[in-house]
């Protein structure tokens, strides 16, 4: 026999659940963006240490924005290390840091789309108990 609180709390655990899948989907765009952004620094480095001294360039400002600057030779890049916290380094290692970086997000991505399918199958779960529950309450209140 089915409880009409029972059931109701089920209808407030698929909202939660649903509620849950958007948050854990905002974050996953958001590390995609912070993905993007490495992988737009990482080729920014590469390519200003291709360019001649003098040279025109595109610098990326991020936005869908970039600047022509003209390129002075240099190997030096200043990168967040944390907290706050930025260090002078060579285009190569910052390319390094930043391509550390960029796996860990990917790592993270993964994770997140591994909750992401934990919490639709839970919901898809949850949905049909509400739906068998739902479907015998209205036969017992026929019956009854």
């Amino acid at each position: 026999m089915v409880d009409e609180n029972e059931l109701r709390e089920k209808m407030m655990r698929l909202e939660t659940i649903k509620s849950q899948i958007q948050t854990v989907q905002n974050q996953k765009e958001f590390v995609q963006g912070m993905i993007d952004e490495h992988s737009e620094a990482i080729q920014t480095v590469e390519n200003y240490g291709d360019q001649e001294d003098g040279e025109e360039m595109f610098v990326p400002l991020g936005g869908n924005a970039h600047v022509v600057s003209k390129v002075g030779k240099s190997d030096k890049v200043l990168i967040g290390i944390g907290a706050e916290v930025s260090a002078l380094t060579g285009s190569e290692k910052a390319a390094e840091i930043m391509e550390k970086r960029k796996k860990e997000l990917s790592q993270t991505l993964t994770s997140l789309d591994n909750s992401i399918d934990r919490l639709n199958a839970e919901y898809q779960s949850l949905e049909n108990e509400v739906q068998r529950d739902y479907q015998e309450l209205q036969s017992q209140m026929q019956h009854g």
